[in-house]
């Protein structure tokens, strides 16, 4: 069965009682303090609201498409002309769009001001969506979807359509404790296109470290996890974060403001911003580099992150904090770098050769012409009497059976068990 953590997101102002609650029992305090070790200086919200910013002077995501798999996405005021519907492959009447849309609104909704990067707009303002119904997190009957063995076959079938149809980006918000063939080829489908496949944050179990998700674990797939700053709203209730060597960067968990069904403000965090803050940036990079690989995408994340922790990396935080300009800068060295390395002072050529005098023609076995010559005619001889003798053997077989005919016709058959009359 799918063991997917759901954090909730509620809606702002109190406006309404309606929440997405979890589908899995709440934390424990050991699996909530995986994200408390990850601490960053209280002046880190500020930089990277100015690190997105000087992103968007560049590009705001135009041309890239994110496929959000998921739920329903409505196109909400935000979303409105960018939103592409696709194959709803978990159909059932009255499902919960609010996951999907609420996902989307983060990532590519355009805000009512498009200037404050904590507000409500999306991290890449600019991109469009692909929206694929593989799942209903509420209610509706929808857990036959997510039986084990089933969400798997919805998700790879989702993938393979998003790299088909143009995703730059693929989002993923269902996964369990569990792959199949068909999950894992479909995501190295979407990798071998130069399509970026993110995880979900997912937490399947409680403790530290998490065991394994998927997709998030599968080879190529970018993870991330959820971190808290100091200075920004946080989420409410429990807020599990994974803790693996599947993680590549932190992201901040706090509360950011979407939409939902209706035009619903609501706020949201846990994996909700942590998958919305790794999809934009990545689509960021999509916009200004279109064949970016995701192994260089990764790399270009890793390595322009911001506080790297003590020795590097940690399954807490993995190589520090996101930090969109700067993925942006790394990502343009990485995508110039050239696939052979320059020849440095001292290199030999390939065609050079050691010594000064050129190689000798070595003959290393000698025959005999007479040889040669006398073996040759005999195997001529040999296959004329062959041909010979394939000649005469037809030609017997062909009187004989002119001779029967010419007598009387085909010789008798006796019946079975008898025998001449003598």
């Amino acid at each position: 069965m799918l063991t997917r953590t759901r954090i909730a997101a509620l809606t702002a102002l109190s406006l309404s009682a309606a929440a997405a609650v979890g589908t899995a029992a709440p934390a424990s305090a050991a699996s909530t303090a995986v994200a408390s070790r990850a601490h960053f200086p209280g002046g880190a919200a500020s930089q990277l609201e100015h690190e997105l910013e000087q992103a968007w002077q560049i590009t705001r995501g135009q041309g890239v498409t994110v496929a959000v798999l998921g739920t329903a996405v409505d196109p909400v005021s935000g979303l409105a002309g960018k939103v592409t519907r696709g194959p709803d492959y978990a159909p059932l009447r009255g499902a919960s769009a609010i996951d999907g849309t609420l996902m989307a609104s983060l990532i590519a909704g355009s805000g009512p001001t498009g200037t404050n990067a904590f507000g409500t707009i999306g991290r890449a303002p600019g991109a469009k969506i692909l929206a694929e119904q593989v799942a209903d997190l509420d209610s509706h009957g929808g857990g036959k979807y997510l039986a084990d063995g089933t969400w798997q076959s919805i998700l790879a079938r989702a993938i393979r359509y998003a790299v088909n149809h143009g995703a730059g980006v693929i989002v993923t918000l269902t996964g369990g404790d569990s792959s199949s063939p068909a999950l894992d080829t479909a995501v190295q489908y979407a990798i071998s296109k130069n399509v970026v496949v993110l995880g979900s944050a997912q937490v399947v179990a409680n403790g530290t470290p998490s065991p394994p998700a998927y997709p998030d674990s599968l080879p190529g797939v970018i993870n991330m996890t959820g971190v808290t700053l100091s200075g920004l709203p946080k989420g409410q209730g429990p807020n599990p974060e994974p803790a693996n060597y599947s993680v590549l960067v932190g992201v901040p968990d706090n509360a950011l403001i979407g939409t939902g069904p209706g035009n619903v403000p609501y706020t949201a965090w846990g994996y909700f911003s942590d998958v919305a803050w790794v999809a934009g940036t990545v689509a960021l990079l999509k916009a200004v580099y279109p064949q970016i690989t995701p192994a260089q995408a990764a790399r270009a994340l890793a390595q322009s992150a911001s506080y790297h922790p003590s020795g590097g990396y940690n399954i807490s935080v993995g190589f520090g904090l996101i930090n969109p300009i700067g993925a942006l800068h790394d990502a343009g060295a990485l995508v110039h770098l050239g696939t052979t390395a320059t020849a440095g002072s001292g290199t030999v050529s390939a065609t050079s050769r050691f010594g000064t005098s050129q190689p000798a023609v070595i003959d290393a076995v000698q025959h005999a012409k007479a040889k040669l010559i006398g073996f040759g005619g005999a195997i001529v001889v040999g296959l004329v009497f062959l041909l010979l003798a394939l000649i005469l053997g037809r030609r017997r077989r062909r009187r004989r059976v002119v001779g029967a005919s010419a007598v009387g016709g085909p010789p008798t058959t006796l019946p079975a068990g008898s025998f001449p009359a003598s």
